[in-house]
């Protein structure tokens, strides 16, 4: 079974707060990301997200996914988590990881990516999620 990858990442400032993912590293404007033509299954995301405790508390990192290129409508995993009981207590890491998934997709279609940083504001948290594809 073949697999193509897309893949988008960006800055979460605000707490409880839907922000999309609209880069890609030193591409700032990579456009729409389309579910790619000959593609059946959304298999899996991979993400990764880290924190600069800004201040001391604790946050859930979680992805949501939206648009037209998801069958059956907007899909929302919960990520990860981290905290710190000191305010500036350093940064976290959610190493990266794959989530098994099962969505049909509509080749051509855009599939919306956003973060979220739930909980207690932690600061700003750096989300990069890649969606795997099988055609």
């Amino acid at each position: 079974m073949s697999k193509l990858f897309r893949t988008r990442e960006g800055d979460i400032t605000a707490v409880d707060t839907k922000t999309q993912l609209t880069t890609l590293g030193s591409e700032t404007a990579p456009g729409p990301l389309l579910v790619p033509a000959g593609a059946k299954k959304l298999n899996a995301i991979i993400v990764a997200a880290s924190s600069n405790y800004a201040v001391a508390g604790a946050g859930t990192f979680i992805c949501r996914l939206e648009g037209g290129g998801l069958e059956d409508g907007p899909e929302t995993c919960v990520v990860g988590a981290a905290g710190v009981g000191v305010a500036t207590g350093g940064a976290s890491a959610t190493n990266s990881r794959r989530i098994q998934l099962d969505l049909d997709v509509v080749p051509a279609n855009e599939i919306i990516i956003f973060g979220e940083n739930a909980g207690t504001d932690v600061g700003t948290t750096s989300m990069a999620v890649t969606l795997e594809f099988q055609l």
